[in-house]
């Protein structure tokens, strides 16, 4: 049995490595662990009307450009963000950049809008860690599909470092198309800022067929909303639950009172005609991780989208899927080994950052996280219905109570992770030597159920 899970390692590992011809290059400007350098030079006069315009409509023609590359022209507006400024000669604002405003077709790194965010409600720490406890949920035991990305980024603006932001993944109709979920005619693209208000971005004329079905609380306000037992046929049928719950989960976690269950808003979901469910995306997590959200009940909230959390059989799903994330991809373990990583990568920029909106040191802020979320998995575990504690094996990396082809994937997607600082070790790093590898492997192998 071991030679033959062997075999079909090697024949992982040799898909994994293979270059892909066709593979897009967008993820490569949202490295979890990695700061890019962005750049923008624009007239004086236009930064200084962007960082004061309080319409955010106003646009202004600019260069852009990463480190390393050419320049090209874009399209610069301010975005609704409350400002930052600490004695400083420009405020930080945060940005929308619109690669192809004025050069039709052009793209980014598969890309033609950027969304970079200041981090104003709490701090750019907070939000991208937000971000990240989805890419962690985005694994088998989550999604099940790639929900939007976001990285810390620096700023120069007209020669000036303006410090730390978070680019975050614009849903739009690029979105949709670079994970294959486009089809002209057949894919609609909704916006909810506002609790059961969503704005069409992509179709039309007329709402998809799904919104005009689900014309009821809490997706919608046109009609009374019927039975418990309808509800769950519907949704069945006709949206991604585990998608729709498990970005409720990871919202509720990081106890985010913007959201989809507690505010009802702050999310884009898309609708298609070609055999997809409805699928859900997560948007606006500069509020999340709140100094005082340690106790949060996950199950609270005051939105429609919480009503669902009353029927029995959807609150079993979104407890499982809890659990299942927190002993899983998002464990402790997991989360921490991020948080160490991400200080000794971020910590010099921010420092040089004066509008960085952290009281005390970086380290004293990382440390506030590490502690909050110390005492949130606390909190969540007493809260959620049956919860299973982890298992202690460490093989077991998604907490299943197996070791198979799940925890080997969850190494491979680690792999060459881990190397400072250490200890304590990190996700994926079995035999705890510092480093996620062959031995790693190897040790799956060997606990194989």
């Amino acid at each position: 049995m071991k030679m033959r899970v062997f075999c079909s390692l090697t024949a992982v590992i040799a898909l994994t490595w293979l270059p892909n011809a066709q593979a897009q290059d967008w993820p490569d400007v949202f490295p979890s662990l990695q700061m890019l350098r962005l750049n923008l030079e624009m007239d004086q006069a236009d930064w200084e009307i962007i960082q004061q315009d309080e319409t955010f409509d106003i646009e202004v023609e600019s260069m852009f450009w990463m480190d390393g590359e050419d320049p090209i022209l874009v399209s610069v507006r301010r975005k609704s963000a409350d400002p930052i400024q600490e004695g400083t000669s420009f405020v930080k604002v945060s940005l929308k950049i619109d690669i192809n405003e004025y050069v039709s077709g052009q793209t980014w790194h598969d890309l033609k809008k950027l969304s970079i965010e200041n981090g104003d409600d709490e701090d750019v720490v907070a939000e991208c860690v937000a971000w990240h406890l989805h890419r962690l949920a985005a694994g088998p035991e989550g999604y099940g599909y790639r929900p939007g990305m976001a990285s810390w980024v620096t700023m120069n603006i007209n020669g000036i470092d303006t410090g730390v932001y978070v680019n975050v993944e614009q849903v739009d109709k690029r979105y949709l198309q670079n994970r294959d979920t486009y089809v002209s005619g057949e894919t609609w693209l909704y916006k909810v800022s506002d609790p059961n208000q969503p704005d069409m971005k992509v179709g039309g004329p007329e709402d998809s067929p799904t919104v005009m079905h689900l014309c009821y609380a809490p997706f919608g306000t046109s009609c009374s909303a019927p039975d418990q037992q309808t509800i769950v046929e519907d949704v069945s049928e006709l949206v991604n639950m585990q998608g729709l719950l498990t970005l409720g989960a990871v919202t509720q976690f990081s106890a985010g009172g913007d959201a989809l269950f507690t505010a009802g808003k702050n999310f884009y979901f898309a609708d298609f005609t070609f055999g997809l469910k409805r699928r859900y995306y997560p948007w606006d997590l500069d509020s999340h991780l709140p100094g005082n959200g340690t106790t949060h009940d996950v199950y609270s909230g005051g939105a429609d989208y919480a009503s669902l959390l009353s029927i029995p059989e959807i609150r079993a799903q979104y407890s499982q899927i809890l659990n299942e994330l927190m002993c899983g991809p998002m464990s402790q373990q997991a989360v921490s080994a991020f948080l160490d990583e991400a200080e000794a990568l971020i910590t010099p920029d921010l420092e040089a950052d004066v509008n960085n909106q952290i009281d005390g040191s970086v380290a004293e802020r990382f440390d506030g996280i590490r502690n909050w979320f110390a005492q949130r998995y606390a909190h969540v575990a007493d809260q959620v219905d049956g919860f299973e504690p982890c298992t202690s094996n460490p093989a077991d990396l998604n907490g299943d109570d197996l070791v198979d082809v799940t925890d080997l994937l969850l190494v491979l997607e680690a792999w060459g992770s881990c190397n400072t600082p250490c200890p304590p070790a990190c996700f994926g790093d079995i035999d705890a030597d510092c480093t996620v590898g062959v031995d790693d492997l190897l040790m799956i192998i060997a606990a194989w159920d």
